[in-house]
């Protein structure tokens, strides 16, 4: 039995004329694991939520979805929401109540269970998930990845045929997201639960995948087994092709006639195989250093702590490092463990209780906030809506620009040059918030560049991004670095700051 059938979907937002859904058809089988990727703003989250019909956007929808041989319209909104599981991107926007307890009962309460049912599909869940020892904590104490994996074991208590998963991992860090992915894989596995899941880390999630759905400019580009989307990636010469896990890049990257690898296990027996045949050149590393450190640091801390309040524990613990100008340099770590809050002591938001935090040599209480962010700190938030304020993507660019002494037309040069630097020429006229978690990326990074400033600090900025442009992220982040900018970005993203930042700290 097929759990979904999509025949000629076509959508567009309204007052668009732009299909971000174009003439889609697929199928996919009761029990499948199936991975949806694409570049950022290639509909994908556009297509998921037309799969549960509460969460469809407005817009006008041509063509036919068919949940378990029935139009989708029909199914009884009671029904979808027993049998239809969605998680979002961001732990916090789907959890409901305060406790954990009552996060796992609030579902099946809303669908009208009895008390004897209720608590045994809690108990059940609880036990599978393995969340017994944080049964009773408040949801405020959980890091993001338990927060995450709660919001999954809430949507199983409901028992759903179908999972459907819009870049759940996009927030957490990578031990938390292996984790996730697998209770994922568990699931689909033992409960034989149907899994729809986009994603941007593919490594872990082709491991699990029976089928791939490829999304480009709202069509459906490839359809198959991981092994047959990555061979028509390379064929095309597609970009998503950067995506795809190490094993089927190093596979293609060399004449052979062997099977693809997916997984890092198939890929060293392919290794050994391909070596019997072929020997294995010494690769000469440079010796030339990364970046020279000179004078005194344009950031210090100096055994810094901090907490949030005074009863509670230290989230800062004794920090100390230094960072030089036109250095880039990435903090990782763990959610919880200070990363965004070592983020907040440079930019003034937060200050230590002990310890001193210098910018240029200064202590930062001696830097008022108007001399702070006049051409010195540029900052981009973990959440890139907190820094949109107008309704078009335009209007917010123009925005920081008021105060700036040129002319209209200077002003919309240099909103123009940013925009193409960016890849936001067509979403100019866009409203932020319709845009997709990774153009929203995009804008806000557009958003801070216009400042032009000696300090960047960039929270998780390639979350929600497609490989291919991470590498245009890194060669913009790499031509500020040219101009003396310095670079301090926080990132769970351990492949892009082990290639790019000169230096990496793990709190």
């Amino acid at each position: 039995m097929e759990s979904y059938t999509i025949k000629n979907l076509t959508y567009s937002y309204p007052q668009s004329e732009k299909k971000v859904l174009d003439n889609i058809s697929f199928s996919i089988q009761q029990g499948q694991f199936v991975t949806l990727c694409g570049p950022s703003g290639s509909g994908k989250t556009t297509l998921l939520r037309h799969l549960k019909t509460v969460l469809s956007p407005h817009g006008t929808l041509k063509g036919e979805i068919l949940f378990e041989g029935t139009p989708i319209s029909w199914v009884d909104q009671r029904i979808q929401s027993a049998r239809i599981g969605f998680v979002m991107q961001s732990p916090d926007n789907q959890i409901v109540t305060d406790k954990v307890w009552h996060e796992l009962s609030f579902g099946l309460e809303s669908l009208g269970y009895d008390t004897a049912t209720i608590r045994q599909r809690v108990a059940e869940m609880a036990s599978f998930f393995g969340i017994q020892n944080w049964f009773y904590k408040n949801v405020t104490e959980l890091s993001g990845g338990q927060k995450q994996l709660l919001n999954l074991a809430s949507i199983m208590c409901m028992q759903p045929s179908v999972l459907i998963l819009d870049e759940p991992t996009s927030q957490l860090d990578p031990i938390a997201a292996e984790e996730f992915l697998s209770a994922v894989g568990k699931i689909n596995r033992e409960l034989g639960v149907t899994v729809i899941m986009s994603e941007h880390r593919l490594e872990e999630v082709f491991a699990l995948t029976d089928k791939v759905l490829v999304m480009d400019k709202g069509k459906i580009i490839c359809d198959g087994t991981p092994e047959d989307v990555g061979k028509h990636l390379k064929q095309k010469q597609h970009g998503m092709f950067l995506a795809m896990p190490v094993p089927m890049r190093v596979y293609a990257g060399v004449e052979n006639d062997l099977p693809c690898p997916v997984t890092v296990r198939e890929g060293r027996i392919w290794l050994d195989a391909f070596a019997q045949k072929h020997p294995l050149s010494q690769v000469q590393l440079s010796d030339e250093p990364i970046h020279k450190q000179n004078g005194t640091p344009i950031i210090e801390f100096n055994e810094v702590w901090f907490r949030y309040e005074k009863e509670m524990p230290d989230v800062v613990k004794g920090l100390s490092m230094k960072v030089y100008s036109g250095e880039f340099y990435a903090i990782l770590g763990g959610n919880g463990t200070g990363k965004t809050t070592a983020l907040s002591l440079i930019s003034g938001i937060n200050k230590p209780y002990r310890g001193t935090v210098k910018i240029n040599g200064q202590e930062l209480q001696k830097n008022g906030d108007r001399q702070l962010f006049n051409r010195m700190l540029g900052v981009l938030p973990q959440n890139p809506q907190a820094v949109f304020v107008k309704k078009t993507v335009r209007e917010d660019l123009l925005e920081m620009l008021s105060e700036k002494k040129m002319s209209k037309i200077e002003k919309e040069e240099r909103v123009w040059q940013i925009s193409k630097l960016c890849y936001l020429e067509k979403l100019l006229d866009r409203h932020p918030y319709d845009l997709s978690g990774g153009e929203q990326q995009r804008a806000a990074l557009a958003k801070v560049l216009l400042l032009e400033p000696k300090i960047l600090l960039l929270d998780e900025p390639t979350k929600g991004l497609d490989a291919e442009f991470k590498q245009v992220l890194a060669q913009i982040l790499y031509n500020l670095l040219q101009k003396g900018v310095t670079v301090l970005m926080v990132s769970h993203d351990i492949e892009f700051c082990a290639k790019y930042a000169h230096r990496c700290k793990r709190l």
